[in-house]
């Protein structure tokens, strides 16, 4: 058999290189963020696709956070998922997901894993025997199923005032809760645990702290009520947005509180 000589063997090169640079450029993706709706349109009263007790998909959430400590040591306070919006800091951006489910089934799921998620939205009034205030509701996604897209980074944190999650004002809170935020210039009350719910009322700059101002809490790693005493200073308190009859922040690690 006789070998092709080089120069033929160039010509087919450069004539397959030409076909290439002549492909058709792939055609623009209109939704990089994917169709299904974001979470703030899921969850905002003022949006035309508001909707409670609705099965939803909701495209492009990244994950924040993901809970591993149980606090209460009996196996019922973990293992729920916090999501946001990818690119967004808009209000009501960000939820907790009760047990979901994943394609793939092996999914080990990690902060910065974005998602599609599709399953009921639901603004739960009670909780066992706990019985909310009315128009006072715990918001989640309930059993869905999250379809793992690609790995990205968590969400910066959103710069708010201690103000907008006091307890007089659920309302206003109810905006920024399951996002993860920033708390500026804190002083701290005394260290409370009840039943291992740890829990320290913050105050704001100089103003004294009031008994409906939003707690840090353990919710999501190991503070103990005796880590830090009565007037500390943090330059920044940074958590996950917590509700259940009052806000919280949830630090996710103890470099979310900076002194």
């Amino acid at each position: 058999m006789r070998l092709a000589s080089s120069a033929a063997i160039l010509a087919v090169f450069l004539a397959a290189c030409s076909t290439l640079t002549e492909d058709p450029a792939a055609p623009y993706d209109a939704n990089p963020l994917g169709t299904g709706l974001r979470i703030h349109d899921v969850q905002n009263p003022s949006s035309p696709t508001y909707s409670p007790g609705k099965t939803v998909i909701v495209s492009s959430t990244v994950v924040s956070w993901i809970d591993t400590f149980d606090e209460t040591r009996d196996g019922k306070s973990i293992g729920t998922v916090y999501i946001q919006d990818v690119g967004s800091s808009d209000p009501y951006s960000g939820i907790s997901v009760y047990e979901p489910s994943y394609v793939p089934a092996s999914l080990r799921l990690l902060p910065g894993d974005v998602l599609d998620f599709n399953g009921p939205y639901q603004e739960i009034t009670s909780v066992g025997s706990a019985m909310f205030n009315p128009g006072q509701t715990l918001p989640q996604l309930a059993k869905p199923v999250g379809t793992y897209r690609y790995d990205f980074t968590t969400p910066p944190p959103v710069t708010i005032q201690l103000s907008d999650i006091d307890e007089s004002s659920y309302l206003t809170g109810r905006k920024w809760e399951g996002m993860l935020v920033t708390i500026n210039d804190v002083t701290i009350g005394p260290g409370v645990d009840a039943n291992s719910r740890v829990t320290y009322i913050m105050g704001q700059g100089d103003a004294s702290i009031d008994s409906n101002a939003a707690a840090i809490s353990n919710e999501l790693y190991n503070l103990g009520s005796t880590d830090y005493p009565v007037g500390t200073h943090f330059s920044s308190v940074t958590g996950i947005v917590t509700w259940f009859y009052s806000y919280q922040v949830a630090p996710r690690s103890a470099a979310d509180l900076k002194q």
